[in-house]
C-alpha cells in the first residue's frame, strides 16, 4: 500500500507538467525565452542595426535571429570590443539574400570606446572568435574539411591582418 501513493503522485505530477499546468520552474530547464525573435537584433547597436536591416532588406518581414546570432570578444591588448554576425541564424524567407554556396554572410564590427564600425565581410561557413596573446583573432572557416582552408586574422588595433 505504500508503493501505491507515491507512484499515483508521481504519475499526477507528471501529468500535470505534460499538460503545461506546472509552472516552469517546477518542469525543469524548459527555455522561457523564444529562440527565434526579433529581439536578439533589436537588442545590439543602431549603427549595427542599421547594417543588419540592409543585409536582411531581400528577406522580406519579419526578420528574427537565435540566440547566437551575435557573439562578442573583447581584444586583451587594446581593450576594443567586437562583435560577429553569423547570419546563418537569422530566419529570412528569400535565404539566398544572406547565404551563398560558400556559406552565410558573416560580419564583425569592432567599437574603440564609441559606435561600432564594420571591419569584416564574408560568405563561410562559419566564422570563431579566439584571443591569442589577448589579441583577437578571427578564423575564418571556408568549407569541409574547415582546417584544410581556415584563415585567420588577427586586430592590430586598428585593422584586421591575415596571418601567415
Amino acid at each position: 500500500m505504500t508503493w501505491k501513493l507515491p507512484a499515483t503522485m508521481f504519475a499526477i505530477v507528471s501529468l500535470l507538467g505534460l499538460a503545461g499546468v506546472l509552472p516552469a520552474s517546477a518542469r525543469g530547464s524548459a527555455p522561457s525565452e523564444d529562440p527565434l525573435s526579433p529581439a536578439h537584433i533589436e537588442g545590439l547597436p543602431p549603427e549595427v542595426r542599421a547594417n543588419i536591416e540592409r543585409a536582411t532588406r531581400a528577406c522580406g518581414a519579419p526578420v528574427a535571429a537565435l540566440h547566437l546570432f551575435s557573439r562578442y570578444i573583447q581584444d586583451r591588448v587594446t581593450g576594443d570590443r567586437f562583435i560577429a554576425l553569423h547570419f546563418e541564424d537569422v530566419h529570412c524567407a528569400n535565404r539566398a539574400a544572406i547565404c551563398t554556396t560558400a556559406g552565410c554572410l558573416h560580419q564583425v564590427y569592432v567599437s574603440k570606446g564609441g559606435g561600432y564600425r564594420d571591419i569584416l565581410n564574408v560568405y563561410a561557413p562559419e566564422i570563431e572568435f579566439k584571443l591569442s596573446d589577448g589579441a583577437a583573432v578571427v578564423e575564418v572557416a571556408c568549407g569541409r574539411p574547415a582546417e584544410a582552408c581556415a584563415r585567420d586574422f588577427r586586430w592590430d588595433g586598428s585593422h584586421l591582418h591575415p596571418l601567415k
